[in-house]
């Protein structure tokens, strides 16, 4: 119990980071300093972008996570039961209307924010203002939630909705290698590399995904326990791998072995190594299994679908607010981002309770319709 609630945990935390990184791109790009017209704002800034210490706002980091996670407990959820193809054809079936119901209305409530709001946003970065300034229409933002984002990475209407191609696809891969490991454990092993590896056709970053799906999996099935202090090691290491960036001096000597591969690479090792780190070792499970942290994985991925349009909606103005009361740049900013904060926890709470939930009666009910016909 203690192993699945660190994982509600992690995928919590790893939201959390997430929405750093959204925040910290629209108030102070160096931090990421993805574009080399980025200037910082202060010395604090310019000091964590070329330190190891960016992991809190590394999003990229975090859906790595995500992935492996993933694989870890849907084989869990698979293999435990007596009738594994029973289970693999259930998972299935529920799998696309699990994730398409929050994203679809997720999709729709973005739209009608874009639509029907006229938000100022030009003291926030280009970053945040092109997703401010955009237009969408309905059919869009229906195509996106419900296809476009599943089939082919398409998210103007949510930005984040590009990792639901990477968390389907992943799934459907997962069950087709659980159901060679019950009749064909050869298969399986022979599967589980050569099936991420034709992902590379797409893109690398798709075949890392794919990869941390199976690498979720190897985890939970050959996956032991490892002493606290080989796990706090492998944690800090994780941690350190998930602050990088390709410009920061932390990771220069990374730089020079890897080149622009550095920040994918590096991001996907860090999943790794955290969640094997904290499910793996019963001293950091214990760590992470705390009532807050397991409620805000329960929430995570409401947040996640959220968050972007609560930027819009209450970030943006009430850091236009404080500008306009003569609150200096870095107060302004902690003061909405703190608002903000407080409202996506609020409204992703409601929307956990009624569409997140409605999405898993949904699925459930289709799974058992189709299993009895």
């Amino acid at each position: 119990m203690a192993k699945l609630n660190a994982a509600e945990s992690i995928r919590g935390l790893a939201c959390l980071a997430v929405v750093f990184s959204h925040l910290s791109l629209s108030f102070y790009p160096y931090l990421h300093h993805f574009s080399p017209d980025d200037r910082a704002h202060g010395s604090w800034d310019y000091f964590i972008h070329h330190s190891p210490f960016a992991f809190w706002y590394s999003g990229t980091a975090a859906v790595f996570v995500f992935f492996v996670l993933s694989g870890f407990v849907l084989s869990y959820a698979i293999l435990r039961h007596q009738n594994v193809p029973k289970k693999v054809a259930e998972m299935a079936i529920k799998r696309y209307p699990r994730l398409a119901i929050p994203a679809f209305f997720s999709c729709i409530l973005a739209w009608l924010a874009l639509s029907y709001t006229h938000i100022n946003s030009d003291l926030v970065n280009g970053w945040l203002q092109a997703y401010a300034t955009q237009e969408i229409s309905l059919q869009q933002a229906a195509y996106e939630g419900s296809i476009g984002a599943f089939l082919f990475a398409e998210s103007g209407s949510n930005w984040v909705l590009w990792t639901m191609q990477i968390e389907l696809f992943g799934s459907i891969l997962l069950f087709i290698l659980l159901l060679l490991y019950h009749y064909k454990k050869p298969l399986f092993y022979i599967a589980s590399v050569v099936l991420p590896l034709c992902a590379l056709w797409k893109a690398e970053r798709f075949f890392l995904g794919m990869s941390s799906f199976v690498i979720g999996c190897y985890m939970y099935l050959y996956g032991r326990q490892i002493k606290p202090v080989l796990a706090w090691g492998m944690f800090l290491a994780g941690l350190y791998f998930a602050g990088v960036h390709n410009s920061s001096h932390a990771y220069h000597w990374l730089y020079k072995i890897l080149g622009w591969r550095t920040y994918d690479y590096s991001n996907f090792f860090s999943g790794i190594l955290i969640v094997y780190s904290i499910l793996l070792c019963q001293q950091l499970s214990d760590v992470f299994d705390k009532k807050p942290l397991i409620y805000l994985g329960k929430l995570s991925f409401s947040i996640y679908l959220l968050h972007m349009m609560m930027i819009y909606l209450i970030c943006i103005p009430a850091f236009n607010w404080f500008m306009a009361l003569g609150f200096n740049y870095d107060l302004a900013v902690l003061c909405s981002v703190l608002i903000c904060l407080s409202s996506v926890l609020l409204i992703s709470d409601l929307y956990s309770r009624y569409v997140d939930t409605l999405s898993i009666t949904v699925s459930n009910a289709l799974a058992k319709w189709a299993m009895k016909s």
